[in-house]
């Protein structure tokens, strides 16, 4: 399995957001790659990073953390405020491996099919984040469109790579909810996880369910998963 470890950048600083609430954030660093050499040895090859300043407010901020990341010698799936054409340039400039789409892309449908015109299918990931079975926009503060539906016509058009997370289960380390996955393992296309995931049996779970890719944030921060014993992460 794929496992790429979450770097949510919020004010400055590395957080981690209970079920996507603003009003339960936990603060931990400045420097991310400072606390991954602390303690691993070093920065792994990975990183999913989401500005969530640039999520609610529609632009993306976080550039001097993407370079840091990119010298690093890091491959980055980055997303946060990407609502044009040219961020989106921008952010694969700098040397992002993939841009992660989510707000624009369920509300604009000539946009999102005008992506597919300029840029690589492998290069764009829609992100549907859900809560009660709808796809949550503008930094999960607002219901978007069925997600079943959404990411199908996306899937139709052309894409390719879509990251579920489970809102409800998002920062909890409580686990995965087996019925929420069970229905999204039928979602087509290459499918990454996000939410709950809380122990090596959450990703042997998923991976039973068609998923190969996992994205991994307060169970790294906290410890429960060791990231040095996921095959390929450093």
């Amino acid at each position: 399995m794929e496992i790429w470890p979450a770097v949510d950048w919020l004010d400055g600083q590395m957080v981690r957001l209970e079920q996507g609430l603003y009003d339960r954030v936990t603060t931990y660093t400045d420097d991310p790659l400072a606390l991954f050499r602390r303690r691993y040895g070093g920065v792994p090859q990975r990183i999913h990073l989401v500005d969530l300043q640039g999520a609610q407010q529609g632009v993306f901020s976080a550039w001097a953390l993407l370079g840091s990341l990119v010298s690093a010698g890091i491959q980055v799936e980055v997303g946060g405020g990407f609502r044009d054409s040219a961020a989106v340039r921008q952010a694969l400039e700098a040397g992002a491996q993939r841009v992660v789409l989510g707000t624009r892309l369920l509300e604009d449908t000539a946009w999102a099919q005008g992506l597919l015109e300029r840029f690589q299918p492998e290069q764009l990931v829609a992100s549907i984040d859900i809560r009660r079975g709808q796809a949550m926009v503008r930094g999960w503060t607002q219901d978007g469109p069925r997600a079943d539906a959404a990411w199908r016509q996306l899937a139709a058009w052309g894409y390719t790579l879509c990251n579920v997370t489970d809102i409800s289960r998002d920062g909890t380390l409580i686990g995965l909810n087996p019925v929420f996955w069970e229905t999204v393992g039928k979602y087509p296309g290459r499918l990454g996880a996000g939410g709950g995931i809380a122990h090596y049996e959450d990703l042997t779970l998923l991976q039973a369910m068609g998923i190969r890719r996992a994205v991994i944030g307060k169970a790294w921060i906290s410890g429960q998963i060791d990231l040095a014993q996921c095959k390929g992460v450093f």
